[in-house]
C-alpha cells in the first residue's frame, strides 16, 4: 500500500478502515481510527483520479 492507501498490486484499489490489518491497540479509538484512513484514502483518490 503506498501512502494514498492504494494497493501497489491493484491500481485503483484503495483500503480504509476495517480493510486495514492494524498490529497496533487501538482501544476505544477504533471508529477514529477507520474515519482517518477513510479521508486518506478518499484524499489518494482525489489525488489519483487528478493525475
Amino acid at each position: 500500500m503506498d501512502e494514498r492507501q492504494m494497493l501497489a498490486a491493484l491500481p485503483g484499489v484503495f483500503c480504509a478502515g476495517e480493510m486495514l490489518d492494524w498490529e497496533a491497540p487501538t482501544g476505544g479509538y477504533l471508529l477514529t481510527a477507520c474515519f482517518a484512513s477513510g479521508r486518506a484514502a478518499g484524499q489518494g483518490i482525489a489525488d489519483w483520479l487528478e493525475q
